[in-house]
């Protein structure tokens, strides 16, 4: 669903390319025709993402059975997918009255150069939402998010 949802990136991206071109060439009607079969490669991308983030999120639970109700798994995600999981764990956790959230979110083992993208991501968002965020000395490809409310 990745490489799908990439094709229809790359193909959106060049019917605004063509788009932007047609325009300067004053070719209006066909200007508009190649942003609109843009738009829709747009939306084809956004579905297919959205689709794989699902696939991957609950592939990781299914092989995570044994994980406690304290810990979720986002790594293989995009960050943005990430970031939304983490509020619904980060939710789930407090109102089981859990006092911390270990979250996994990878060494950056599989991300571009091997440079972690999502542990940054999720630090910083958790300390922007006022959460105190470690990263699990036993483990530095999982975080520790206390939820202690005092």
């Amino acid at each position: 669903l990745r490489l799908k949802a990439r094709n229809e990136g790359d193909r959106m991206g060049e019917c605004f390319k063509q788009s932007r071109e047609a325009f300067a060439r004053n070719e209006g009607a066909l200007a508009k025709q190649l942003s609109l079969k843009g738009t829709v490669h747009k939306a084809n991308m956004v579905r297919l993402d959205k689709a794989a983030s699902t696939k991957i999120f609950q592939g990781m639970r299914l092989m995570d059975r044994g994980l406690m109700p304290d810990t979720v798994d986002l790594h293989g995600l995009f960050v943005l997918e990430a970031k939304v999981y983490f509020d619904d764990a980060v939710r789930r956790a407090q109102d089981c009255g859990e006092l911390s959230l270990h979250v996994i979110v990878g060494r950056g083992n599989h991300s571009e150069n091997n440079i972690a993208r999502i542990k940054p991501a999720i630090q910083e968002y958790g300390q922007s939402l006022g959460l105190d965020v470690e990263v699990d000395p036993f483990n530095n490809g999982c975080l520790v998010v206390s939820l202690d409310p005092s």
